[in-house]
């Protein structure tokens, strides 16, 4: 009888220290150079996610976190009063928060905090409240690229295009007379030449008029 209690006990206590191990084995990884957040917990991804991280100018810091605080709806101070619904924030201003800005998720877009789609944030925000701030590890790396940069050399290009599309158009501006087709007579009548090829079609079918303009 001893025995089986003792056996028991073991057992429990084995339970016990497997679910506080499975407790605290949340991690939470952001890759800003692709644009993506896995989420491990006991070290098998369950979730892979698009996100917005901080565009040129503020940029998304880097390094390993804990969450500090959360919140299901904050409203940001700084930046108009702007919605961030389950805001996990992990590094003083910084955090990870839904928007509904969802078409620019994929790409660098925020003021520095880590964007997920509102559905998405949701199911972070239950997973890190269900595991505790304590057993969550954030880890951030890698480097955002800007798919809307532009070198100097497209700069240059950009300004010789622009040179010669308003060349172009001063041509045909409006205080100009824009070009007439070119009139052409058969027996006493105005034809607009479109070219031998595209004329011999044309007299076939007699589709040609008195008018020049019919064409």
């Amino acid at each position: 009888m001893k025995l089986w209690i003792k056996a028991a006990v073991v057992s429990l206590a084995f339970s016990v220290v497997g679910h506080a191990a499975e407790a605290g084995s949340l991690k939470v990884s952001v890759d800003l150079t692709n644009q993506r957040m896995h989420v491990k917990e006991n070290g098998e991804t369950i979730h892979s996610w698009a996100i917005s991280s901080g565009r040129r100018g503020y940029r998304t810091v880097t390094g390993k976190f804990k969450p500090k605080w959360m919140t299901r709806m904050h409203y940001s101070r700084k930046y108009d009063n702007a919605p961030m619904p389950n805001a996990i924030f992990f590094h003083r201003g910084y955090a990870i928060h839904g928007t509904y800005a969802t078409g620019r998720l994929g790409r660098p877009a925020s003021h520095g905090c880590i964007r997920l789609s509102p559905r998405n944030a949701k199911i972070l925000y239950n997973l890190v409240s269900r595991h505790g701030r304590g057993n969550t590890t954030i880890a951030v790396h890698g480097s955002a690229r800007d798919r809307s940069y532009v070198t100097s050399k497209s700069r240059k290009s950009n300004k010789r295009y622009a040179k010669r599309r308003t060349r172009n158009f001063s041509r045909y501006s409006m205080t100009a007379e824009p070009p007439r087709p070119k009139v052409i007579y058969r027996n006493g009548k105005a034809y607009v030449y479109v070219g031998k090829k595209a004329a011999r079609k044309y007299y076939s079918k007699k589709r040609y008029s008195g008018s020049y303009y019919n064409y």
